[in-house]
């Protein structure tokens, strides 16, 4: 959850293609698609997910993490990017996206019952789905990174670096 907020920050540098209208109709959607119960569940989520990591690291260097680090790691990240502000980048981003008909057909949506399920399942639903990724990539992304020659492999089967090429000969 924490990526897509820093994608949407990243690429929500301003509506400068959206009037007011439409930048008030974006925000209208980002607060239905996104409640703030909502993105407070995707911080919770994320941060279950990164949790085991941190424990891990924490461990390694003698250390425990304190008993109340969830809670207060949450507080950190919501410190760190309000949902206020992440609405304003994501209203943004929306406004340039989408015209006032598709914004208020978006609208329309998540003002149904299933709208609303949607926007209420949606964090749990992305939280399985990164833990998903997040399981599989180390499983996986070392062959891949092998068959694609990213990790190239010497005599000894250890990873050697690239190999430099020449520079140029000066031609006469």
């Amino acid at each position: 959850m924490l990526s897509a907020l820093v994608v949407a920050g990243v690429l929500a540098a301003d509506a400068s293609g959206a009037d007011a209208s439409q930048r008030a109709l974006a925000m209208e959607l980002v607060r239905l698609v996104t409640p703030e119960t909502s993105y407070r569940s995707g911080v919770h989520e994320m941060t279950a997910q990164m949790v085991p990591s941190l424990e891990a690291q924490a461990r390694a260097t003698g250390t425990a993490l304190p008993p109340d680090f969830i809670q207060r790691f949450e507080t950190v990240l919501l410190e760190v990017v309000p949902y206020d502000e992440q609405s304003s980048w994501a209203a943004d981003v929306y406004a340039r996206n989408f015209t006032a008909s598709e914004l208020k057909d978006l609208i329309a949506f998540y003002k149904t019952a299933l709208g609303q399920k949607l926007a209420t399942r949606l964090p749990t639903i992305m939280g399985e789905v990164g833990k998903r990724v997040s399981d599989i990539l180390p499983q996986r992304l070392p062959a891949a990174l092998k068959k694609h020659g990213l990790i190239p492999q010497g005599a000894g089967g250890q990873p050697q670096p690239a190999k430099q090429s020449s520079p140029p000969t000066k031609q006469l």
